[in-house]
């Protein structure tokens, strides 16, 4: 039985029971002592009785609950059942055979029920404990205690006396003082525990109806008394109460066991109606299951068809890499048992790099949880293939991966077809870059250089040299040869130029038009393999350069391996020599039209230039006069205050030195203007010239250009002069190559707008001695660059003359030196001016001995510029000389022959060649017709050029230039005078 919580009242039964044994109890008690051995017979037979039923209620209701507390009543109550029979028993008279029970009654009958009295309590509190304790089983030892006790008990009592007279409060049977204090005790723990069973309720009822009985037995005076039967009643209620309420927990457990089951008959029928419905969706379900598998069956033999029918690898690898599955394909070309290689690994089938290598990709697609698409190689019985792999993880029920699925496809074909097709790109890109490289070239030996380089370098070859091919001589001379072959080339004796003859071999089937491929040089016993095999080459392939059926070159390409060259390199350099054929051949054309179009144009330039040099040598020649004669005063004031005033300071005088020369400088400069225009340049007077000394005078002279302007606009501009040591001397004019040197540095001061850096720069270059002027400016255009030296060309605009470079190009011609211009690294432009040096230089005394100049002459000086007069009159006087001044032409002659009419003839006679009316020329006749002895000095702007013209009056004695410079007019008086007075 079931523990429960319900609290269960005292069933109607039990309670009219009760009410009845309290009715017939106050009645006996009314009624006074008697003796009623009848009842007491009944009474005692129903308790055994009703002991035997609960005993037997009890224990069915255990076994049908499942529990032990009703079994431990049960064997409780029948424990005492037994001594309740067994004073029963006594109180029947018997006879015959069992008049023993009768003879042992003395001995029985009063031992009988004491003990019964106190094993029921006992028994049923010990119970109460256990279901308190959550005690379970042990129903064998329960039932030994309990037996046990029985037996002391009824051992004990046969020795404690019956009766006794009234004692303490009118006892009469102390022996069983303890039965209603152990009911009482019980009753309180039965009515504690009952929530713990149904049964300790009842119990508790029962042991209360127990107090009363076990009270009122204390009076009795004999065993069938009123007070016994009133015990006897009242005990066998609380047996009834007991009875009652177990058979009212049997009527409910009956009723609940009979709503159980009428539930389940209810949940059982409409369970059987969800089974049939089940069972019918489960057939339906069964049915489209057994279809789906068909189909699966079906695609299944499909997707096995494609899979052993595949001519890709496919296979599945658990994640140790053992194989699941593979088709007949891998077995095929792998050469293994499919059976046999189901659990193995691919370290067992491949060697150790190849199955690592399938190991790892396996192991990043089971990392990665993704398919992954990678190249893998594997051996064949041809060599090893390549194959295109994708690789996916195969999941369980659960999603977790548990294999690597693969399908590997074989690409090595269509992989040697792109190598093919890449390759064959790659030659037609190169051949297309080679035919650009060469098509922008015009000249045959920058062709040749581009096309050994490119060859050599990405075709690629070890040894490339391209030939000239002479059909006289049957021989080749090497034109180019590749970078990286130039050490080889000089072990084989094949530098450029170098001479290769041709036999009865290899080159003599090339040159005749057949490209030539030696695929092992060393098996062919001819001088020109042998001597390329000598390099350590071993094959080699040669091309012949062919227009229009002329062979006239070989290109000639080598690697180090035999067997080295394919059909396409072979084809890629047949193409290649056709292409460098005709652009040689166009080059050529191109050369042989250009050479033609240059002699033309040079003739046309020529030409021109002659018109432009003559028109500048006559515009020359109408200001020459004027410039010289602002010159003069200055030339000659700056001498001789160079000779007279001892007391200049050194930067005083160092000035004068400077504005001197370049005062002979500008003079030099007018002198040449009027030969721009002469067919055949003038003789010049070489002397000994120092270029360091003069880059450092054109320095001084230029300063106030590149330094104190620059400055003014706010630009520095930053002058580096770089100077070789011992530098030998050339031959020149000193003031042509410093007047050149001053163009070229303002030329570049102008290319430095912005301001920058200039460099003047001499240096040793072999047989010459070069000066140069370097710029980091804007820089020539090849156009510029082409046409600078063309007189009027500029680049300046308003502010140019175009005669600068020009000029400097003449002082380069007339000295027999080279100019060279070209860009300079880092950007700006490099003039270069090469002077040859000498195989001797005479170097004159420091000091040329000076004429011994006579004192005191008597002179007429003639000139229509009064500043002139003024300045050349002041210095002739410094030496001592007496004047005589006229201011032109007529007032000379007219002073001149009053002299000679007076007898007072002059030492020398010196006038200017330009003067109004009567020039220099008619002077110098007037002068010789009076008298012819007297030396007649020609002063000219237009300088030493005039000697050469025929307009030039034979009465002319010497011709001095404009600026006049002291030394040249002393040394012509020295010469043509007599000595002066004393």
């Amino acid at each position: 039985m079931s523990q429960t919580h319900t609290e269960l009242p005292l069933p109607r039964a039990a309670a009219i029971a009760l009410a009845a044994v309290a009715l017939t109890g106050g009645a006996l008690l009314a009624i006074g002592p008697g003796d009623y051995p009848d009842l007491h017979t009944i009474l005692d037979t129903s308790l055994a009785l009703l002991l035997g039923v609960v005993a037997l209620l009890l224990w069915d209701m255990g076994q049908h609950a499942g529990t032990s507390f009703p079994k431990w009543l049960a064997i409780t109550f029948a424990a005492t059942f037994v001594l309740a029979v067994i004073h029963v028993l006594v109180t029947v008279e018997w006879s015959g055979s069992l008049a023993v029970i009768a003879r042992s009654k003395a001995v029985l009958r009063p031992a009988t029920w004491p003990p019964a009295t106190h094993l029921l309590p006992i028994g049923v509190g010990w119970a109460l404990w256990r279901l308190r304790r959550g005690v379970t089983g042990r129903l064998a030892r329960y039932a030994l205690v309990i037996t046990a006790l029985g037996a002391g008990l009824f051992v004990a009592f046969q020795h404690l006396p019956t009766y006794l007279p009234p004692g303490l409060l009118g006892v009469t049977r102390p022996a069983l003082v303890l039965a209603p204090l152990l009911w009482a005790g019980v009753g309180v723990a039965a009515w504690r525990l009952r929530a713990l069973d149904r049964l300790a309720g009842s119990l508790a009822w029962m042991a209360g109806t127990l107090v009363a009985a076990n009270v009122v037995m204390l009076y009795s005076r004999a065993p069938a008394d009123g007070p016994a039967m009133v015990a006897h009643l009242a005990r066998a209620g609380g047996l009834l109460v007991l009875l009652l309420s177990a058979i009212q927990v049997a009527s409910r457990d009956i009723l609940e066991r009979i709503g159980a089951e009428t539930a389940l008959s209810r949940l059982n029928a409409e369970l059987d109606q969800r089974v049939v419905e089940r069972t019918a969706q489960l057939e339906a379900a069964n049915a489209t299951l057994e279809e789906e598998m068909r189909a699966r069956r079906q695609s299944q033999r499909l997707l096995d068809a494609i899979i052993e029918s595949s001519p890709a690898v496919i296979y599945v690898k658990d994640l140790e890499g053992r194989y699941l599955m593979v088709n007949r394909r891998y077995a095929d070309i792998f050469h293994i048992d499919r059976d046999a290689m189901i659990g193995s690994t691919d370290h067992d089938i491949f060697s150790k790099d190849v199955a690592d290598a399938f190991r790892a990709m396996d192991v990043r697609v089971a990392a990665a949880d993704l398919p992954l698409t990678e190249e893998e190689e594997a051996p064949h019985d041809d060599g090893p293939h390549a194959y295109i792999s994708v690789k996916s993880p195969l999941r369980d029920e659960a999603g977790q991966a548990y294999a690597v699925f693969g399908i590997s496809t074989d690409i090595t074909e269509r992989k040697r077809a792109e190598t093919r097709l890449r390759t064959q790109f790659e030659r037609l890109s190169l051949l297309d870059e080679i035919t650009r490289a060469i098509g922008q070239r015009q000249d045959i030996q920058s062709i040749f250089q581009v096309v050994v380089r490119s060859v050599e370098d990405q075709l690629p070859a070890d040894f490339a040299c391209l030939c000239l091919y002479d059909d006289v001589e049957r021989a080749l001379t090497v034109a180019a040869v590749g970078v990286n072959s130039q050490a080889l080339a000089f072990e084989l004796a094949m530098p450029v130029r170098a001479r290769v003859d041709i036999d009865q071999n290899g080159l003599s089937q090339c040159v005749s038009g057949r490209l030539v491929y030696e695929p092992d040089i060393a098996e062919v016993h001819f001088p020109f393999p042998q001597r390329l095999a000598g390099g350590g080459l071993r094959s080699m392939v040669c091309a012949p350069l062919q227009i229009e059926s002329k062979v006239f070159g070989v290109l000639v390409v080598a690697r180090f391996q035999p067997e080295a060259f394919v059909s396409g390199e072979c084809e890629f350099l047949r193409q290649l020599s056709e292409h460098v054929a005709l652009a040689a051949h166009q080059a050529q054309l191109h050369g042989a039209l250009q050479a033609a179009y240059d002699d033309l144009r040079q003739s046309q330039q020529a030409i021109l230039q002659q018109e432009r040099l003559k028109a500048l040598g006559q515009m020359a020649s109408g200001i020459a006069h004027d410039i010289n004669n602002a010159l003069s005063p200055v030339a000659l004031y700056t001498e001789s205050m160079l000779e007279t005033e001892t007391g200049l300071s050194p930067n005083g005088r160092g000035r004068l030195e400077i504005i001197r020369r370049a005062v002979e400088d500008v003079s030099q400069t007018i002198a040449r203007m009027k030969e721009f225009y002469r067919q055949r340049e003038p003789q010049l007077a070489l002397a000994a010239v120092t270029l360091n000394d003069l880059v450092q005078q054109v320095v001084d002279l230029t300063r106030a250009r590149w330094s104190d302007m620059a400055m003014e606009r706010g630009v520095v501009i930053e002058v580096r002069v770089e100077q070789a040591v011992d530098l030998p001397a050339v031959l020149g004019v000193e003031s042509e190559i410093r007047e050149a040197l001053i163009n070229l540095v303002l030329n570049a001061v102008d290319a430095i707008p912005d301001g920058g850096l200039l460099t003047l720069r001499t240096r040793l270059a072999g047989d010459a001695v070069a000066v140069e002027v370097q710029d980091n400016g804007v820089g020539m255009d090849e156009e510029t660059r082409r046409r600078c030296l063309e007189p009027f060309f500029t680049t300046k605009g308003e502010r140019g003359t175009g005669l600068g470079l020009a000029m400097v190009y003449g002082v380069v011609q007339r000295h027999g030196a080279e100019m060279d211009i070209r860009p300079a690294p880092g950007g700006g432009t490099l003039v270069s001016l090469s002077f040859p040096v000498p195989a001797h230089v005479s170097t004159p005394a420091d000091e040329a001995v000076a004429p011994v100049l006579p004192s005191r002459l008597r002179l007429l000086l003639i000139d229509d510029d009064p500043v002139l007069l003024k300045a050349l009159g002041d210095t002739l006087e410094a030496d001592g000389h007496h004047l005589t001044i006229a201011n032109d032409g007529q007032a000379g002659i007219d002073a001149f022959s009053a002299a000679h009419h007076r007898g007072e003839a002059f030492a020398a006679v010196i006038t200017d060649l330009g003067m109004p009316y009567i020039d220099g020329r008619k002077v110098a006749a007037a002068v010789k017709a009076l008298s012819p002895s007297m030396p007649v000095l020609l002063l000219t702007g237009w300088g030493q050029g005039l000697a050469a013209d025929a307009e030039i009056s034979p009465h002319v004695d010497r011709i001095l230039s404009k600026p006049p410079k002291l030394r040249e007019l002393r040394a012509a008086l020295a010469q043509h005078c007599p000595a002066g007075e004393g």
